[in-house]
């Protein structure tokens, strides 16, 4: 989040907004605050003055971040001032320029309401101390209570100070963008682990049910008819030819998409999804006699999504029912329009969920593996992508479930 500060530049009586550490800005580590403690009081020894400070800017006040522990330094670690008075580190960050100030006291710009010269600080040199992008982090600067003009070396010692401080930000910024980069990479890896966990999911529980169904056959090959056989044929083919698509369509995805996960999206068709994925079962639903009975009120119900990222969400949805449906068993599909807003809601007859199972359903566990009524196996992601991918496509579901009852998925389409 984007931070800004409204500071006043004494010098040309004007007011500057400006931006400065965001909350994304890593917070320095104890290393740096040790370093730049010793460099402070080094600095503050060698131009012997009492003060030293390194000021933080935020967004109300201008705080001591650090101060040189020298004899005579009054001022507080922590300590705060309101940007009301303009004061010397306000004009360095408002100018980002140097500011030198030999005698506030002789100085009609800075003798009055001056909270400096009111402890005896008159004299003054600074630097603004600046984030690598830009944002203000704040000064660095030296007081004295005596007239000071601080000769070259002084000044060139200081700004040897600032670019150090300066290079420390850098530093400790890249570090932390390569750390936020290094936790981006390990998310896309669990995601490609996700990825390839739910293909697993969907393509061996098909070539599962048509392993099955072959093993049958050659079984109690000598009892079929020339008829049956052919349309075990023609239903195996479908599953085969199912099956590979899938596969193929989903690695292509994942190869071209999955880096960045963001949805493409168009006009789609949720009718024709649903009529799609239940030919794709159509060899599973056969098997296990499942009764399907599908509720639609309208030929087309098209929506804005991306098709591939649905089409695993209500694969995934179906290929559950399926597999936790008992023989004989019923799924109903039902696709209305309310508050408008498309709704797909899916029910089976199943063995249903306990409360706890509900609740997690959306994270991985490796526990939430379950055989189907069939023996079907599971890869046990549960629907952690559903929920991702539905999200994307500002989708939301909802489940109810209860044990030996069913389940029943409620998507909302926006």
């Amino acid at each position: 989040m984007e931070r800004y500060s409204t500071i006043r530049i004494r010098e040309t009586n004007e007011s500057k907004t400006v931006k400065i550490s965001s909350n994304l800005k890593p917070d320095l580590d104890s290393l740096i605050i040790d370093k730049w403690q010793s460099l402070l009081d080094i600095t503050a020894r060698i131009v012997g003055v009492p003060s030293g400070l390194i000021m933080r800017l935020n967004e109300k006040t201008i705080e001591v971040f650090l101060k040189s522990e020298t004899t005579g330094n009054s001022y507080k670690v922590g300590g705060k001032a309101e940007l009301i008075y303009g004061l010397y580190c306000e004009n360095v960050i408002g100018t980002q320029l140097p500011l030198l100030v030999p005698n506030a006291a002789k100085s009609l710009i800075w003798n009055k309401d001056n909270p400096d010269v009111d402890i005896n600080m008159i004299s003054y040199l600074g630097f603004p101390v600046n984030w690598p992008d830009g944002e203000v982090f704040g000064t660095i600067c030296l007081l004295d209570n005596k007239e000071n003009h601080y000769n070259n070396d002084y000044r060139n010692l200081l700004m040897l100070a600032k670019q150090q401080l300066e290079t420390d930000l850098e530093l400790l910024q890249t570090n932390n963008e390569l750390h936020q980069r290094n936790i981006q990479l390990e998310q896309l890896n669990n995601i490609k682990s996700k990825f390839l966990a739910l293909i697993s999911h969907d393509v061996r529980g098909m070539i599962g049910t048509l392993d099955q169904l072959l093993k049958l056959v050659i079984t109690d090959f000598e009892n079929f008819e020339i008829s049956e056989l052919k349309e075990i044929i023609k239903s195996s083919s479908m599953s085969a030819s199912s099956s590979y698509r899938i596969l193929e369509d989903l690695l292509i995805w994942s190869k071209n998409d999955l880096i960045q996960m963001e949805p493409n999206k168009t006009e789609i068709d949720i009718v024709n999804c649903i009529e799609s994925l239940l030919h794709d079962f159509q060899q599973e639903i056969t098997i296990k006699r499942i009764n399907i009975v599908k509720e639609y009120c309208t030929p087309k119900a098209n929506i804005l999504a991306d098709k591939g990222m649905v089409m695993v969400s209500l694969r995934n949805i179906l290929s559950n029912a399926i597999k936790y449906t008992n023989l004989n068993g019923k799924i109903s599909i039902k696709i209305y329009y309310a508050h408008n807003h498309y709704i797909t809601e899916i029910e089976d007859t199943g063995i249903g969920m306990k409360k706890s199972s509900v609740e997690n359903l959306f994270h991985y566990d490796i526990s939430h593996k379950s055989k189907g009524t069939n023996g079907e196996s599971s890869a046990g992601i549960g629907l952690m992508l559903v929920k991702e991918f539905l999200d994307k496509n500002k989708a939301t579901i909802e489940v109810e479930s209860q044990v030996g009852v069913g389940s029943k998925f409620k998507i909302t389409w926006y």
